[in-house]
């Protein structure tokens, strides 16, 4: 069985062809693929693409990229994860390569995403770019490692 781990059907270039993607995915014999949400905004799209389609499963989070976007709480997160077909916190993570600044709303945020997932026993998603050493060092700190992760490390540069 081939899944699809990580995949943004939500994306309007990806909707307008729904189902040319879902046709090729079944030819290439992919049974099943998580799309994972992005901001809170756009959460609702996400999971009704998960209700609609057997072979799809959904995230629920905010990427690291997304600044100035609705923040989302533990107590939202975990009664989002609740929803039907949702099997995921995130994608969350750091980003300091197309970020930069004072980037601790990006810490808080990833801190608020990993409480998220112990408290609801989801897994996390994790998305790191140019962000290591800090990725690592707030997973140890927030015990990351009681629950089950998917980390995509972005390339450093182009």
């Amino acid at each position: 069985m081939f899944v699809d781990s990580h995949c943004h059907l939500d994306f309007p270039e990806l909707t307008e062809r729904l189902p040319e993607v879902l046709a090729n995915m079944a030819a290439a014999r992919v049974e099943h693929a998580l799309c994972i949400s992005v901001t809170l905004e756009d959460w609702p799209r996400v999971a009704a693409l998960a209700a609609d389609h057997p072979q799809l499963s959904a995230s629920v989070g905010v990427h690291p990229d997304n600044e100035g976007v609705r923040e989302p709480t533990i107590e939202q997160l975990v009664t989002l994860s609740r929803a039907e077909k949702i099997v995921a916190i995130g994608e969350t993570g750091l980003d300091y390569f197309r970020a930069s600044g004072d980037l601790s709303w990006q810490r808080e945020r990833f801190r608020t995403h990993i409480r998220a997932a112990r408290e609801s026993g989801r897994p996390l998603v994790i998305h790191t770019r140019a962000a290591s050493e800090d990725t690592l060092r707030i997973m140890r700190e927030e015990r990351a490692a009681e629950v089950f992760a998917v980390i995509t490390k972005g390339p450093e540069e182009h």
